[in-house]
C-alpha cells in the first residue's frame, strides 16, 4: 500500500520499499543508499554482519521490478565513501549494474560522493552535479531553506516513534512541507533521525508493506 503526494504539477507515489514513484518520467527515487558502508566498518574491526549491500541491491532490483520503472534516480549518497584499494564490494556494485543494463541510473551527489567519477563511469552512472531540474522539480541531496519551489530531497534520514503503552519502535518516515518531500534513507544500515529543522506539515511511516500517514504531533 502506498500514499501519494502532489507537488506541482507532478504526482509521486509513496513506496514502502523507503521510495517514491514517479510515474510521468518511469521513474523511481531513492536517496542515501550508502553502498559499501557494512563492509568498511568491518574493515575497521566493527562487528557487522555480511549480506548488507547485497540485500540493498536485491531490494533495488525488486523496487524496479515491481514499478516497470526505467530510470533510477538517487538523489544522494549512493555509497558510504568512495572504494579504495582491495574492496570488493565496487565488483558486487558492477555486477549488479550488468542485470539492469537497459536502466538509466542518475546521481544528484551528496556528501558522501567524493571522487567518485571513475567509479561511476564503471557503473554505467550519470552524474547530475548537486541539482537535477525535470518536470518542474528541483532534485536535491539536501534540503535547504534558500531552496524554492517544488522538489524533493534526502541527507536527513528521516524517522518517526510509535508508541503503544511502555513499547515504542522508530519507523522510516517520509516528510513533505508545503512544497517539498523529504526520502527516507533507502540503505537499511543507516540511522533514522527526527527532523526538527525540516518546516514539515505532513509526514508518513513505512510500516512493513503499508506507507501510512502519521500526525506530526505523534513524533517525538
Amino acid at each position: 500500500m502506498s500514499a501519494t503526494v502532489e507537488l506541482g504539477d507532478q504526482t509521486l507515489h509513496l513506496h514502502p520499499e523507503r521510495a517514491a514513484v514517479w510515474p510521468d518520467e518511469r521513474a523511481v527515487l531513492v536517496a542515501d543508499v550508502h553502498l559499501g558502508k557494512d563492509q568498511i566498518f568491518r574493515n575497521q574491526g566493527v562487528a557487522i554482519p555480511a549480506g548488507v549491500l547485497q540485500s540493498d541491491l536485491a531490494r533495488l532490483s525488486g523496487l524496479l521490478e515491481d514499478t516497470g520503472s526505467e530510470r533510477l534516480i538517487v538523489l544522494g549518497d549512493w555509497v558510504h565513501a568512495p572504494p579504495r584499494e582491495g574492496d570488493l564490494w565496487p565488483e558486487e556494485i558492477r555486477c549488479w549494474r550488468r542485470q539492469h543494463q537497459s536502466l538509466s541510473i542518475e546521481l544528484v551527489e551528496g556528501n558522501h560522493d567524493r571522487a567518485l567519477a571513475s567509479w561511476l563511469a564503471e557503473w554505467n552512472m550519470t552524474a547530475q552535479g548537486a541539482i537535477l531540474q525535470l518536470g518542474g522539480l528541483s532534485l536535491v541531496h539536501e534540503w535547504h531553506p534558500s531552496l524554492t519551489g517544488p522538489g524533493v530531497s534526502g541527507h536527513l534520514h528521516p524517522g518517526a516513534v510509535i508508541r503503544a503503552g511502555h513499547d515504542r519502535v522508530r519507523l522510516p518516515a517520509f516528510l513533505k512541507s508545503a512544497d517539498h518531500l523529504v526520502l527516507p534513507a533507502f540503505g537499511r544500515f543507516t540511522g533514522l533521525m527526527d527532523c526538527p529543522g525540516f518546516p514539515a506539515r505532513e509526514q508518513w511511516v513505512i510500516a512493513e508493506s503499508r506507507v501510512l500517514p502519521l500526525p506530526l504531533t505523534k513524533r517525538a
